[in-house]
């Protein structure tokens, strides 16, 4: 069984990434999880966690406000000393019934689900390991929607699925364009979809179906050690070809003008 030093894990306060906390904290030495909840309303989850074996850390942050991503890496880059061996990012919202547009202009499941994402990951790259590996939770839904860079904030078509599915789009595809820029490097990138799970999250969107989360939480598990290529998108535990908008070469490059025009700032803030 593989034994890490130091995980970091998103989203770990409900549904898959708490099922996923409590496989992790009896896997490494050191777990970082972050919600978007105050330490005082996940005490008795970090308290569980904290009894069950590694040493405990809590960051809340606010996905919804890109600052609150830089002050929260500063803050996991202090706990984690001795480096990162693994990331996992998973948190995410369904696609609210009217469209929300956040503090900093963008949508707020796209924001959410996959910027937040990619802006803490970038800031945390310079701290992780030798062969430190990074999972990001995607979904298959990414396979019922496209990219309208001209309206990438769903002004004038907004729906809940549509929302929840360009997100997990935007959160597959930048999982493969994040292990071409750290190709060269000993770290790997994997996506991932985790099933249908009965979770607060998929509860939203579509009522309580599918299974419990820890089958969710075992997928991203086996993503994490999983022996694959980096850049490798799994369903079901196989690798699998994403769908056509991953790997469309206009749609790569649009996304990486997105991520970096409007990210880079928020990336320069935390370094300065």
């Amino acid at each position: 069984m593989t034994r890490w030093g130091t995980v970091v894990l998103t989203g770990a306060t409900s549904g898959i990434g708490e099922a996923t906390a409590r496989l992790l904290v009896t896997r490494c030495d050191r777990l970082i999880v972050q919600g978007p909840e105050p330490e005082g309303s996940v005490t008795a989850l970090v308290a569980e966690l904290r009894g069950r074996g590694a040493a405990v850390e809590y960051v809340s942050c606010d996905f919804t406000r890109l600052d609150a991503v830089t002050e929260a890496a500063g803050g996991i880059r202090a706990l984690a000393p001795d480096g990162i061996d693994l990331l996992i990012n998973d948190a995410g919202v369904p696609g609210a019934p009217e469209r929300i547009v956040t503090v900093d202009g963008f949508e707020r499941t796209l924001q959410v689900n996959a910027l937040a994402a990619a802006l803490l990951t970038r800031l945390l790259v310079p701290s992780l390991t030798e062969h430190a590996r990074i999972v990001n939770v995607g979904s298959s839904a990414h396979r019922v929607e496209r990219f309208h860079f001209d309206d990438i904030d769903l002004a004038l078509d907004y729906t809940p699925v549509a929302a929840y599915a360009r997100a997990k789009l935007a959160m597959v595809t930048w999982s493969t364009l994040l292990a071409e820029e750290l190709r060269g490097t000993s770290t790997t990138v994997v996506a991932l979809c985790p099933g249908l799970n009965d979770t607060p999250l998929s509860s939203a969107m579509m009522g309580r179906i599918g299974g419990p989360p820890r089958v969710g939480a075992e997928h991203v598990l086996f993503a994490a050690t999983a022996d694959v290529a980096s850049g490798s998108y799994l369903e079901g535990d196989h690798v699998v070809a994403p769908s056509a908008e991953v790997t469309d070469s206009a749609n790569r490059e649009a996304l990486t003008e997105l991520y970096w025009e409007r990210l880079a700032p928020f990336a320069a803030r935390s370094r300065a």
